[in-house]
């Protein structure tokens, strides 16, 4: 038998320790490199096949579809439409819902929900020479074959006017007796009365402030509201008190106080008077003070009154849909309030 022939015959030692070490070394790494890419690889494995997160699905039947499609969508859910052409019904309710309410299913879940879609075709109202608020009433309570229908007021804008009184109607567009769809919007002009020189203060005792806060402001007057509790859900967002008093005499520059209900929800409602408290920080200098909403409805004023370090801003506003409030200085945005319908 032939032997092999050694090799390692006439190797020093110390060549060969080093050698040994070297490949000793090269399965020391490879062990761990094998060891940390099992690692790594079980838990992206771990991760990718972890249990979805499960979701009680709401009940949203008879609901308007753009009320509820930021609840599903928060939820985890993915809202799927189909349309269905129904007159008896309003524009963008939904019929039907599947999977139904109360079922539990896995986050990412497909949810179809069944909207109606009107062809009902309207008759414009005239409003032109009614007060706002009436006007608004108006447009909520349509009557058309036995059905109580609503129109949604759009932009509204105030201008001066020597011979028009405050708070009436001048102009709108769509005209009186247009054809429109049930989801559109009526843009009003509104008279602001005189708003240079000798002014009276309108008597806004009773009305909603997102009704009057647009009129007062184009008057040129500073807002000072005091938010007052109230336990009964009709009453929030009404003022109660005005100073000065219907009739007072008032000129630009004037502060107008005025009490307003609020009435505090558990929940938080698609459309409802919410109310916003902020500290105006010690570091900002003495300033106007101005907050402006962003939500489903036109950009708009809410507040606006010069303030010092240290004080505090509260006020109540209509909200409609999701929000953001911007707190504002001279044009620099100093906070911004977010605020979710449930």
């Amino acid at each position: 038998m032939k032997l092999r022939k050694d090799t390692t015959q006439g190797t020093p030692p110390e060549v060969r320790y080093a050698y040994f070490k070297s490949v000793g070394r090269i399965a020391l790494i490879f062990f761990v490199g094998f060891t940390f890419f099992f690692f790594i690889s079980s838990i992206v494995l771990l991760f990718l096949t972890k249990p979805d997160k499960e979701v009680k699905v709401p009940g949203v039947v008879g609901k308007q579809f753009n009320e509820v499609y930021n609840t599903l969508m928060r939820k985890g859910l993915k809202p799927e439409i189909r349309f269905q052409d129904i007159y008896e019904v309003d524009n963008g309710t939904v019929l039907e819902q599947d999977p139904e309410a109360g079922e539990i299913v896995y986050e990412g879940r497909r949810v179809t929900l069944v909207v109606s879609r009107s062809k009902l075709v309207l008759d414009v109202p005239n409003l032109v020479g009614m007060e706002l608020p009436f006007a608004l009433n108006k447009l909520r309570n349509l009557h058309m074959h036995d059905r109580t229908l609503t129109i949604g007021a759009g932009v509204i804008s105030y201008v001066p006017s020597e011979k028009t009184a405050d708070n009436i109607v001048m102009d709108q567009i769509p005209r009186p007796g247009e054809k429109i769809m049930p989801d559109r919007r009526i843009n009003l002009l509104v008279s602001a009365g005189r708003t240079e020189g000798a002014m009276t203060m309108p008597d806004v005792t009773g009305q909603s402030i997102n009704l009057c806060i647009d009129l007062l402001l184009s008057k040129g007057l500073y807002i000072d509201q005091e938010v007052v509790d109230t336990t009964q859900p009709g009453k929030s967002g009404s003022i109660e008190v005005q100073n000065p008093a219907k009739g007072a005499d008032i000129k630009r520059g004037d502060t107008a106080k005025l009490k307003v209900a609020h009435y505090k929800r558990k929940e938080r409602e698609y459309n409802a008077f919410e109310r916003v408290e902020f500290v105006v920080p010690r570091s900002a200098k003495p300033g106007l003070l101005e907050a402006y909403v962003e939500d489903n409805a036109t950009r708009r004023i809410a507040f606006s009154k010069p303030m010092e370090p240290g004080q505090k801003m509260d006020f109540v506003f209509f909200r409609s849909g999701d929000s953001r409030v911007s707190i504002v200085q001279d044009k620099k945005v100093l906070k911004v309030i977010k605020i979710d319908a449930d």
